[in-house]
């Protein structure tokens, strides 16, 4: 997957954490924005986990 790709795929997945965060808050007006940057610290988090597991030695 070249890089453009996989940045707009995180940019969707981001999008989509937002908006089912926005959902399970019960659809609060004024709020996007920080269930936005809650859903992007979410996917950073995992992004970072996922290529802490690969970089580590096998049997670890």
């Amino acid at each position: 997957m070249k890089a453009d790709e996989e940045d707009e795929a995180f940019r969707a997945a981001v999008r989509r954490t937002a908006y089912f965060l926005w959902e399970q808050d019960g659809r609060p007006q004024g709020r996007q924005e920080a269930l936005y940057l809650r859903a992007l610290d979410m996917h950073r988090r995992a992004r970072t986990y996922d290529g802490w597991l690969e970089d580590r030695p096998a049997g670890d």
